[in-house]
């Protein structure tokens, strides 16, 4: 049976390694640039949030807290834990630590594929899906107004 821990991280943290390993891996795989696309201006300002399975790092996200808006991105779960909740783990914590925070907002940026996954939370499409600057993936940027 899984038991899945979600713990703040810092960047100085191995726990921390292990996430960037693993959006490395999910995103950026065989990309020569890829610790330039993961360390982008948003990644030391980041709140790092990893969900653990006995140890192990198997999911994480990244909130951002700018102008009232929270920005979440780098979401990545582990193949093998994948349709396990986790995702949807992750999002909900980052949605309550924005609302804490007291945003009007939360903005992401998702892949097509995840686009019902987000939607079941609430977020909605903005504009023109594109293809992303970093891995031209198709993309959809979204937004979930918080009340």
């Amino acid at each position: 049976m899984n038991i899945f821990e979600l713990k703040y991280v810092a960047i100085n943290s191995p726990l921390y390694d292990a996430a960037v390993a693993l959006r490395v891996k999910l995103f950026f795989k065989n990309m020569e640039n890829s610790h330039d696309l993961i360390h982008d201006d948003l990644e030391s300002k980041g709140i790092h949030l990893v969900c653990l399975n006995e140890k192990e790092v198997v999911g994480t996200g990244r909130l951002n807290i700018k102008n009232n808006t929270s920005i979440i991105s780098q979401m990545a779960i582990k193949k093998a834990f994948q349709k396990k909740g986790i995702g949807l783990k992750i999002l909900k914590e980052l949605i309550a630590l924005s609302k804490e925070n007291k945003v009007s907002r939360i903005e992401l940026n998702a892949r097509e594929t995840a686009l019902p996954f987000y939607e079941k939370l609430n977020f909605k499409a903005l504009g023109n899906k594109y293809p992303s600057k970093k891995t031209k993936i198709i993309h959809q940027k979204m937004e979930l107004i918080i009340k």
